[in-house]
């Protein structure tokens, strides 16, 4: 599978659709874990509906609810960065077993949250400091994981190398990103709504099930679109890839052809 069959950097437009190629080709792999990510996302909830305790997160929570947060944030990591190196080894014209990769995965887990915690850090501080560099990074910032993963560099070093592939192309970027959001957001809404009006249809729909409706699309569509975001990662980094090593190449190439 080649995602840009051509030798020059990719529009917005072809990044796009070479993310939805590659979120086609992986979806049936993808989706059952992504379907796990969304099911261990929800523990906490559960723990507190079994346990009758409130479900507003302004109140105080026991241990076992942030033992089970902390567990399901790990867990829902993990199954993206698996999905990630699924998917770009896809990208790459491998074909990863339904367990491929997972131990990768696993042993990359504890550097990915690392990276995490720093971006966040990063984008906080930018963000306090001033907006703009906040809004800088966090779009500077998208590609890490995918470079953490891709090119198993350490935290510091995969940040720094993230923010080398975007310079130059922020716009680029956050073009794509905010298209893919408006997109995801505008299904998610007709979503729920198509939900909520087929429970009108029914004789109408009292508040608890209207939480049932919101939570069962909530969670599909969370479930689908995880590799679609992930297609779209591996993507631009793609092709930031190839927008970061042409200039080089053609540097190198103008130079051995400069007579001595």
């Amino acid at each position: 599978m080649k995602l840009f069959p051509y030798d020059r950097p990719a529009s917005a437009g072809e990044v796009l659709d070479a993310a939805f190629l590659l979120f086609r080709r992986t979806v049936l792999g993808c989706l059952p874990w992504s379907l796990l990510a969304v099911l261990l996302g929800n523990l906490p909830s559960v723990y507190l509906l079994a346990t009758g305790q409130s479900l507003s997160l302004l109140e105080r929570k026991d241990m076992v609810w942030w033992g089970l947060m902390a567990g399901a944030a790990v867990a829902g990591l993990w199954v993206w960065v698996f999905l990630l190196l699924r998917q770009y080894r896809v990208a790459c014209g491998e074909r990863p077993g339904f367990f491929g990769g997972a131990l990768d995965a696993l042993r990359g887990t504890p550097r990915a949250i690392a990276v995490i915690l720093l971006a966040l850090l990063a984008m906080t501080v930018g963000t306090l400091l001033l907006l703009i560099p906040g809004m800088y990074l966090s779009v500077a910032l998208w590609p890490s994981l995918t470079v953490l993963m891709v090119e198993k560099r350490g935290p510091a070093a995969t940040l720094d190398r993230a923010l080398q592939l975007v310079r130059g192309h922020w716009w680029h970027t956050a073009t794509i990103l905010g298209v893919a959001g408006g997109v995801v957001m505008a299904l998610y809404v007709v979503g729920i709504l198509i939900g909520l009006m087929f429970g009108q249809l029914e004789g109408g729909i009292d508040r608890s099930a209207a939480a049932l409706v919101l939570g069962i699309v909530s969670g599909v569509m969370a479930a689908v679109f995880q590799p679609l975001f992930i297609a779209l990662g591996v993507a631009q980094y793609l092709d930031l890839l190839r927008r970061t090593e042409q200039p080089r190449s053609e540097a190198m190439d103008s130079a051995v052809s400069q007579p001595a």
